[in-house]
C-alpha cells in the first residue's frame, strides 16, 4: 500500500476493515508465517529488526483486523528487512534452521505429535520457498517506496 496509507491505518486514522483489501497487491505465504519468523529471529514473535520485520509478529496490540490483528511496516522498515533479507543465502538460513528446538516450542504450523525426523528437509523447503517470495515482494514494494499491512486470515 502507498506508504501515507500505511500509516494513516497504523495511526488509527482509517479503519483496516473498512478498505476492500483485495483491491491491493498482496502475497499469500500459506501457514509458514510463524517458523519462517522463528527462523529468522530465534522465537515465535517479537523479533529483534530488521529481521524482525520480515514477518512482522508482535505483541504489541497492532491493528484492530480480523481474529489475529494486523501489523503496519513503513516504507523504510520494508527496505530494512529487504536489506537484511538480502544477506541471508540458502546455506545461512540452514545454519540458522534448529528443527528439533522447532517442534520442541511447537511452531506453527508444526504438530509435535505427528512429526518424523523425515519431515526435517521437507520442512526447510517449505520455509524456503515462502521466504524467497517474502524477499521478491519486499524487493518490489522498496522498488514503489510502498509499506506493507501483515495479516493472518
Amino acid at each position: 500500500m502507498d506508504d501515507n496509507l500505511v500509516r494513516q491505518i497504523a495511526a488509527g486514522d482509517i479503519a483496516l476493515k473498512s478498505l476492500k483489501i483485495d483491491d491491493y497487491r498482496g502475497l499469500g505465504i500459506d501457514r509458514s508465517w510463524e517458523a519462517i519468523h522463528y527462523l529468522l529471529c530465534g522465537d515465535i514473535s517479537d523479533g529483534k529488526p530488521p529481521l524482525g520485520y520480515v514477518v512482522p509478529l508482535t505483541s504489541d496490540k497492532g491493528i484492530d483486523f480480523g481474529s489475529f490483528g494486523a501489523y503496519s511496516l513503513h516504507a523504510e522498515q520494508v527496505a530494512e528487512a529487504h536489506q537484511a533479507m538480502s544477506k541471508l543465502d540458502e546455506a545461512q538460513l540452514r545454519l540458522r534452521y534448529d528443527f528439533p528446538a522447532m517442534v520442541k516450542e511447537e511452531v506453527y504450523p508444526l504438530e509435535p505429535d505427528t512429526v518424523s525426523d523425515e519431515d526435517e528437509d521437507e520442512f526447510f523447503v517449505y520455509i524456503l520457498q515462502y521466504f524467497n517470495e517474502i524477499r521478491n515482494f519486499y524487493s518490489q514494494t522498496v522498488t514503489e517506496c510502498k509499506g506493507i499491512i501483515f495479516y493472518i486470515f
